[in-house]
């Protein structure tokens, strides 16, 4: 008996059958006890005994071959055999198996694929649920104190299974499913384990469902509402902590004359900010002024105006968007700028009226109006070097769709949170970046072909992040809209109920621990269960998640009440 797995996997009272049949990556197997109704029980443990997803063991000289049973029939001649009343009892089942990997029986070392295939004959055993607890644990690391109490395994008498964080989150993660399969319940499991640890979690709440999380949890939420979450600090993306790239796709200005005449105007308001004295009122003027001055300034402050950083007062940007209509020089002096361009201005009327409605309206005021308020960037500055905070949640429930402000605001959060991971600001304390409903912020350009904006900065995370330990979990009902080379980033997949094939064949192809037979699992997987994938999973496992002591807001409507025919009108009260 060997001492390096935790029990012997070759039991005389687990053998369910035999090879009969041997192919590269799967195996007929003689399933003698399939055909009985009610399975087997040893020592309070149900043996499926030929059950379609049991998971076996197959011996094979000095290793054991894992797999799972993919599909189980009766040759043609048994296939009436198992009706009532048919008088005949000697069926013969078959099964296929698909072979996953490898263990050395002397040292427990697992390999991923099939070393040594096994021969016709040799004995196929249920594999017993502390082996499969084995397998999933298995970190390589000793015995770590940091652990996440995340799931149970159902086909085991769900006995629990702890994984570490860095099985989870260390080559990043993705929570994928269809709606209502548990992927919230994931989250909010994730949350609450993190709140236990010594952990720095941010999570972008993108529908507010998360509101539940109990103590532990620093809550803040973006956008305008007159019912604001309890125990939640408003904040505001201020502009000026956004790019000059941010607010044109913000603007979308068209590319032959408003797009240059917007980009004049921010240089000319920061260089008004930092040299007062050319400027009007804020505004410089350039209607038949000489460029001598202009240009002087433009040469000694040419590192502040070239700061993609949006540093002005946005209140005179249409005031100096208009005085940016003029003509480039003078009919009587070259060195000056010329009279009024009247057909530039009428180029640029609905840019201007566009950017004063947004910089007017309580839904943008989050940007634009940001005065008074805690900046969003701050709060997360001061999140970071506290100890006594694990999570922050960032709620958008309440940030408007309108000129994609939504999108636009998140990406500037995560392209600040890559910068201090490229100072080096997370070496001391790992941080992990949870996006829920990531489909929304992902695999987005905005703008036309000349002003193009691309939503990147968390793709840039999944793909630089990782060294300097800033991780990012992703969770999506539709992993289609991911982009490819994203998904493929994530070391760890937690895949949830999947019923579009298009989804499946996007985790097929973005892991190469799962393929087609093991896909077709996905869809009949029951509301929080989930198979888990990854670098340090040597096989596709089925787990469930376990349910959050808070659980998440994740309510539909309630149609028995809305839509009582009994129940008062509103034209009737």
């Amino acid at each position: 008996m060997t001492t390096a797995l935790p029990i012997y996997p070759f039991e005389h009272q687990r053998c369910i059958g035999t090879i009969c049949e041997v192919g590269p990556s799967s195996a007929k197997v003689n399933l003698p006890y399939a055909a009985s109704l009610d399975g087997q029980w040893l020592y309070g443990n149900r043996l499926g005994a030929g059950e379609v997803g049991e998971f076996i063991i197959i011996e094979s000289g000095d290793t054991g071959i894992f797999g799972r049973l993919v599909s189980i029939k009766l040759p043609e001649r048994d296939r009436l055999s198992v009706e009532p009343g048919s008088g005949k009892h000697d069926a013969h089942p078959i099964g296929t198996a698909q072979l996953l990997t490898t263990i050395a029986l002397k040292n427990g070392e697992v390999t991923g694929g099939i070393a040594q295939h096994p021969r016709l004959g040799s004995c196929v055993y249920a594999a017993h649920p502390l082996l499969l607890k084995w397998l999933a644990e298995r970190t390589g690391s000793g015995n770590p104190t940091v652990v996440f109490e995340l799931a149970t395994l159902p086909s085991a008498g769900e006995i629990p299974v702890i994984f570490t964080p860095e099985q989870l989150f260390g080559h990043h993660c993705a929570i994928l499913g269809a709606t209502g399969g548990g992927k919230s319940w994931t989250i909010a499991r994730i949350l609450e384990q993190a709140m236990k640890q010594n952990a720095k979690v941010i999570l972008f709440d993108a529908t507010g469902e998360f509101h539940t999380l109990g103590s532990g949890v620093h809550n803040v939420y973006v956008g305008a509402t007159s019912a604001p979450e309890a125990l939640a600090t408003e904040v505001v993306v201020p502009y000026f902590q956004l790019t000059e790239a941010d607010l044109f796709a913000l603007f979308k200005p068209s590319g032959q004359t408003q797009a240059p005449k917007l980009r004049a105007a921010m240089k000319s308001l920061k260089l008004a900010k930092v040299d007062p004295n050319l400027a009007s009122e804020g505004v410089l003027v350039k209607v038949n002024k000489n460029r001598a001055a202009f240009e002087s300034s433009n040469r000694t402050h040419a590192t502040t105006l070239e700061n993609p950083q949006a540093d002005f007062d946005i209140s005179n940007l249409v005031r100096q968007i208009d005085a940016e209509c003029v003509w480039p020089t003078s009919q009587r002096d070259s060195s000056s700028w010329g009279g009024p361009d009247e057909q530039a201005r009428s180029y640029c009327v609905t840019l201007l009226a566009r950017i004063e409605d947004m910089l007017q309206s309580n839904e943008m005021a989050c940007i634009f109006q940001p005065v008074g308020k805690r900046s969003l960037f701050t709060e997360i500055e001061q999140f970071l070097s506290r100890d006594n905070e694990p999570v922050m949640r960032i709620s958008m429930k309440f940030l408007s769709f309108q000129q994609n402000v939504r999108e636009i605001a998140a990406n500037a959060v995560a392209r600040s949170l890559l910068t201090l991971a490229r100072q080096s600001r997370f070496e001391s304390r790992p941080t992990l970046v949870i996006l829920d409903e990531a489909h929304q912020f992902l695999n987005k350009s905005l703008g036309d072909e000349s002003n193009r904006y691309a939503l990147e900065a968390f793709g840039l995370i999944a793909k630089e992040g990782r060294k300097f330990c800033l991780t990012i979990c992703i969770a999506t009902q539709r992993p289609r809209d991911i982009p490819e080379d994203v998904l493929s980033q994530m070391g760890t997949l937690i895949v949830h109920r999947l019923t579009n094939d298009r989804d499946r064949e996007v985790v097929e192809r973005a892991s190469g621990e799962i393929d087609r037979t093991a896909a077709a699992f996905l869809p009949t997987l029951a509301p929080g269960q989930a198979v888990i994938i990854g670098v340090d999973f040597p096989i596709p496992l089925t787990i469930q998640i376990c349910k959050p002591q808070h659980e998440p807001d994740s309510r539909g409507p309630n149609y028995q009440t809305c839509w009582d025919a009994s129940a008062t009108s509103p034209s009737e009260s």
